[in-house]
């Protein structure tokens, strides 16, 4: 039993011995971690507050040659560090573009980086062997430096390096090709679409699983509308989410080109505007649908008109939804398209109603008018809840108060009468309160006198409908006069 009890005594002072050791080792190599990165953060200070003034000089062109000596003493590494700061801010002024483009192509910083974007091109290329070297050069360091590098070429819109960044998109590891893929969006060069379109196959048909379908369709959408026709193979493929994300890149291409107006007449290819006209308006998904009734709604072409017409009263809402917002926002909306958003308030989802109302009332008077009219006619609570909700909140109800103060006749002096009388009398005090007291003032003479002979007209229909049970004995005789 003694030996026992001195065996396992024994025991537990090894384990607690190791224990402690292992603790001690830890704090050993913690201390000389956080030892390293005070030194580190320390030459880091002391490099930038010495070379500050030398970079600021050449960036802003004062003593260009003398800042110039001085930072080609540093080497490249030094250098990096110098400039991180600037590529962290993930914009950079265009002014400071171009200089700054000019001082890392002296400095031999973009040739440094296009090296480190190609690397491991360079290790699939090497024999067997020297696995130790790409092991080492994949490290989290070395990783690390490529995706700065990748990233900055980005920033600094180097076309030249889009070969080297179109390489990187087959990079072992998946952080690089995303930061690669968010370069080559930065420089949204033409001939660098395609490598991102076939990237998007690839992904989608499952040959690669990396960078993931959003990353490469953020990616897409920051290319020119000049590059919509090599859209066209995606545009017509037989896999759904192919098409959807195509088409979906062509509607923010056309969007921000038209900037909230029109777009030219040669803008889009006539293929591509075709294929949007006669098979994406009737393609099996909703999304491809709405995405191509925005795309419509900003080209001038009279045969929009008729397909745009039929996707507003699509079998989805989603799709009945993006038609009539689109419609809001455009510049040429014919007679036939207010009609169809007219008939868009009877739609079964609020949604599409709520939009319809919205459109009507950025299309102007000539919306507005269809809308008031609908209004007067319609019995439905609901819809006459939302159009009210939506004439308060777009600030309609102060300039209809202020055209019924006016003088203002027909529909729109019907819709004052009727929102201030029942729907909406809670709005209405608030908008008199707001307006200056002449406007107030000849509101309230126009409007109480027909507010009045509106109480006295209701007020004789419910007579008339129900005299009261007490009218007819008061004709009467009482019993004791008839007796």
């Amino acid at each position: 039993m003694a030996q026992l009890t001195n065996s396992g005594t024994a025991w537990a002072l090894a384990v607690s011995f190791c224990v402690l050791a292992g603790i001690g080792l830890l704090m050993v190599v913690a201390v000389f971690r956080r030892g390293q990165q005070v030194f580190y953060f320390r030459y880091v200070h002391s490099l930038r507050r010495r070379y500050r003034k030398a970079l600021t000089e050449v960036l802003s062109g004062k003593s260009r040659d003398q800042g110039m000596q001085t930072l080609r003493r540093l080497p490249l590494s030094d250098l990096e560090i110098l400039l991180d700061p600037i590529f962290s801010r993930r914009h950079v002024v265009e002014a400071h573009l171009g200089i700054l483009r000019a001082l890392c192509a002296e400095l031999g910083l973009i040739e440094l980086w296009q090296r480190r974007a190609a690397v491991a091109h360079r290790l699939e290329a090497q024999p067997h062997g020297s696995g130790r070297r790409a092991r080492g050069v994949q490290s989290p360091q070395h990783l690390l430096r490529r995706a700065k590098g990748i990233r900055n070429l980005g920033i600094l819109r180097h076309e030249p390096s889009g070969r080297f960044l179109v390489k990187a998109l087959d990079d072992p590891h998946p952080d690089i090709q995303v930061v690669a893929l968010r370069a080559l969006a930065a420089l949204h060069a033409p001939g660098n679409f395609p490598a991102v379109l076939s990237r998007l196959h690839a992904v989608a048909l499952g040959r690669h699983t990396s960078p993931s379908l959003p990353a490469i369709e953020a990616a897409l959408v920051n290319f020119n509308l000049r590059a919509s026709a090599m859209l066209e193979v995606s545009l017509r493929h037989p896999e759904r989410e192919i098409r959807r994300i195509a088409t979906d890149t062509l509607r923010v291409m056309a969007g921000r080109e038209a900037g909230g107006g029109q777009l030219p007449a040669d803008a889009l290819p006539a293929e591509i505007a075709e294929l949007l006209l006669r098979d994406l308006s009737r393609d099996a998904s909703g999304e491809v649908r709405g995405a191509t009734a925005e795309i419509l709604a900003l080209l001038p072409d009279s045969r929009v008109e008729v397909v745009l017409h039929e996707l507003l009263f699509d079998r989805e809402w989603q799709v009945r939804l993006r038609a009539v917002r689109a419609l809001g926002k455009s510049q040429h909306v014919t007679d036939l398209m207010v009609l169809g958003i007219r008939d868009c308030l009877r739609d079964a989802h609020s949604l599409v109603r709520d939009a319809a109302i919205h459109a009507l009332i950025a299309l102007g008077h000539r919306g507005t008018q269809h809308l008031y009219e609908h209004f007067l006619t319609t019995e439905d609570p609901v819809l006459r809840a939302q159009i009210v909700e939506a004439i308060e909140r777009t600030g309609l109800l102060t300039s209809l108060v202020e055209g019924y103060s006016g003088g203002a006749r027909g529909i729109e002096a019907l819709m004052v009468e009727e929102l201030a009388s029942a729907a909406a009398p809670v709005g209405f005090s608030g908008v008199l309160q707001m307006v200056n007291p002449p406007v107030r003032e000849r509101f309230q003479e126009r409007f109480l006198p027909c507010a009045r002979f509106r109480m006295r007209l209701l007020e004789q229909a419910a007579w008339e409908s129900n005299p009261g049970p007490g009218l007819q004995p008061s004709l009467e005789f009482p019993p004791v006069v008839a007796a």
